[in-house]
């Protein structure tokens, strides 16, 4: 007999972007022109601010490259500590744990919480919904999430909430994403006030925040984290991944109770170690400078007007896909129904979202993920902290492959 993965192991499935991207930088070394809207990151059309690099540097040089204490160099905590006060949280440095990214955050939380032999071992999300939370409670529990509807703005619905929380006793964790990676959706204030006024009642009911997100907002929209009303019960995930063009520097952290976060240091010490001490020097760095947020907003403006011409090119050129414009992060999440059960030039028909990406690509080397991957049919996600220019003409060429189809 071989050695063989464990089931759970073998029930993960591959993460649909970093699937999509091998594809098109595939494409790319051909030598093609490849319109990419499938990865979400900026880098390199925004770049990681240069404060930052410039301490990661010196941190280097003075050979800061021993090991910190596993929850986190104690500058960096401070930081972030002094930073959630300006999204009105309150944790001191002992409630926050330094890791290798948001979604390695995510893990050791779920790691900590979940576990097979205990009544409350599931995960609640909200369709449309980001891959790893799909897919780690699979790893850790075998099971997969609860996933609930989102209304056609892609909010949550309470009372939906509410009833499951009633019925169901083998809740342990729901997440919240706002703003919302694949729909770029906002909760509003009202919509976090009424949801912490059901998830209260059940005080041995985690809750994830995600607000990687957080400073990326449009139209006047505000950031609000459920963390404000349910200390006790709340995780907030954030990072400089989202935020700043930090993707592959892997840092994140998570923010929470301190029982819980004590714990979550110490399977941070024995899986990870700690996160490489000259990116938490750099972003510690950063986070003391940028104490009016100032250089966040200069990205998210850059941003703001890569989605206000992503949207007016739309408008111009496609006609039969509908949408709300994304209140926030940097996603585009377009119903595209209208387009499935036609056929292409070769007489093929397009039978689902997955179908669509796959024509898009072969016809126009347009790359963009299937709303199926984020368990929202019939939509595509396009991704758009890219080059104007891969706007403008982008979206040309994907008008052009969807107006071929009859």
């Amino acid at each position: 007999m071989s050695l063989r993965p464990s089931i759970c192991a073998e029930k993960l499935a591959p993460s649909p972007t970093l699937e999509i991207k091998s594809i098109a930088d595939a494409l790319k070394k051909e030598g093609k022109t490849v319109y990419d809207f499938g990865v979400g990151e900026m880098n390199p059309e925004i770049k990681l601010p240069s404060i930052l690099k410039t301490a990661m540097a010196e941190a280097v040089m003075c050979d800061a490259t021993h090991y910190s204490p596993a929850a986190g160099d104690p500058e960096l905590l401070s930081a972030i500590s002094i930073d959630l006060q300006r999204f009105n949280l309150t944790y001191p440095p002992s409630q926050i744990v330094v890791c290798p990214g948001p979604k390695d955050a995510f893990f050791k939380v779920c790691l900590t919480i979940m576990r097979h032999s205990s009544p409350r071992n599931r995960l609640v999300a909200f369709a449309p919904v980001y891959e790893s939370y799909q897919n780690i409670p699979v790893l850790l529990t075998g099971q997969p999430p609860i996933l609930l509807p989102t209304d056609h703005h892609f909010l949550p619905n309470p009372k939906q909430l509410e009833d499951l929380l009633r019925r169901d006793q083998t809740i342990a964790l729901i997440v919240l994403n706002s703003p919302n990676n694949p729909s770029g959706a906002v909760y509003p204030l009202g919509l976090i006030q009424e949801m912490a006024g059901i998830i209260g009642q059940y005080p041995e009911v985690g809750i994830i925040s995600d607000e990687v997100y957080r400073t990326i907002l449009y139209d006047d929209h505000q950031h609000e984290s459920i963390a404000a009303y349910l200390p006790d019960q709340t995780f907030v995930l954030g990072g400089m991944s989202k935020e700043i063009s930090g993707t592959g520097l892997r840092l994140g952290f998570v923010a929470g109770p301190e029982t819980i976060l004590q714990t979550i240091a110490i399977v941070e010490g024995n899986v990870s170690s700690c996160v490489n001490l000259p990116t938490q020097k750099g972003y510690a760095h950063f986070l003391q400078q940028d104490t009016n947020l100032q250089l966040r907003y200069e990205i998210r403006d850059q941003l703001r007007q890569r989605r206000d011409l992503l949207l007016q090119r739309f408008r111009q050129l496609i006609d039969q896909a509908t949408w709300d414009p994304p209140s926030g992060a940097y996603y585009f999440f377009p119903d595209m129904y209208a387009y499935l059960g036609k056929k292409t030039p070769m007489g093929t028909i397009i039978q689902n979202d997955q179908d669509l990406t796959l024509y898009l690509l072969n016809s126009a080397n347009v790359v963009t993920i299937p709303g199926s991957k984020f368990d929202c049919p019939g939509h595509l996600r396009l991704a758009y902290a890219v080059n104007p220019s891969t706007i403008e003409i982008g979206i040309q060429h994907l008008a052009e492959a969807l107006n071929c189809l009859q």
